[in-house]
């Protein structure tokens, strides 16, 4: 399963195959970008697919989507998850608009033993829409989930210096975006179709091995920030903020010392008084 995806070419690499088409939906080879086949859906088109889990757990399901123009509005383009029986399993509303790609992601829990079929539609929307990446698989952590986890850890380093997760056009994780790549790639989680970074394949061994490279990664971009920082003394207010560098230096294992060495972690432990360190 090369995709890493219960559903069959969720890429619409050349052709719809794996998919049933209705309503003038049609593949095109492109849309102008990066993406390398793509499904095209006019107002009242669709496809289907039918796909099965082999595990009970939570499940993401992810798409890029954008439109020819204007925005998608509330009930204009939907997914539906429906099992064996028809019940519906999941209802999304997919959000887009042009120029640019949007991707949305969902999390919903299914089942082995159930036949699912999920259906893209493109309800009432007049401009044509465009699909593509559409892939279902279990996802330990997102992408955002790993950059909010590092900012949380960094703390007030992350505050002072502005970093943020907020996304910011192709920076998806804001700040973020280039450590997390970074810390997929060490963790070996890449997609051999197109070496790209790809949280599908993190597995539990391999997760604090990315989150420890993204950690070192910021800790990196914080030095070079910290490099700029000029001491300060303005009255009895003296902060020697030049330091911060050098020791963000040795945290992120690129400066002298014993922190530089082995695995890089930093310990922290709980600071013991003796009697001896205070005058009575």
């Amino acid at each position: 399963m090369m995709e890493r995806s219960h559903l069959v070419n969720g890429r619409f690499l050349h052709n719809l195959d794996g998919w049933t088409a209705s309503g003038g939906a049609s593949y095109h080879a492109g849309a102008g970008d990066a993406q390398y086949g793509i499904v095209v859906l006019p107002v009242g088109a669709s496809i289907v697919q039918s796909f099965a889990v082999p595990h009970v757990r939570s499940y993401t399901l992810s798409l890029a989507v954008k439109t020819t123009s204007g925005t998608l509005s509330t009930g204009q383009a939907t997914v539906t998850i429906r099992d064996g029986q028809n019940n519906i399993v999941a209802s999304i509303d997919l959000s887009g608009d042009a120029p640019a790609w949007s991707i949305q992601t969902t999390t919903l829990g299914l089942a082995p033993g159930s036949s699912y079929r999920i259906t893209l539609t493109n309800v009432s929307a007049s401009a044509t829409i465009y699909i593509d990446d559409v892939w279902l698989w279990p996802v330990l952590n997102t992408r955002s989930d790993l950059a909010q986890t590092i900012h949380r850890k960094l703390a007030a380093l992350a505050t002072d210096a502005s970093l943020s997760t907020t996304a910011n056009g192709a920076q998806t994780e804001g700040d973020y975006t280039d450590a997390v790549d970074a810390g997929l790639r060490s963790a070996g989680a890449i997609d051999s179709e197109t070496d790209l970074p790809d949280v599908r394949w993190l597995d539990a061994t391999t997760v604090d091995i990315a989150l420890d490279a993204i950690e070192r990664e910021m800790l990196k971009r914080l030095q070079r920030h910290y490099a700029t920082v000029v001491d300060l003394k303005i009255g009895p207010r003296d902060e020697k903020l030049s330091q911060i560098s050098k020791h963000l230096a040795s945290l992120a294992g690129g400066g002298d010392g014993a922190a530089s060495q082995g695995s890089r972690k930093v310990v922290t432990r709980k600071l013991i008084y003796q009697v001896d360190d205070y005058e009575l």
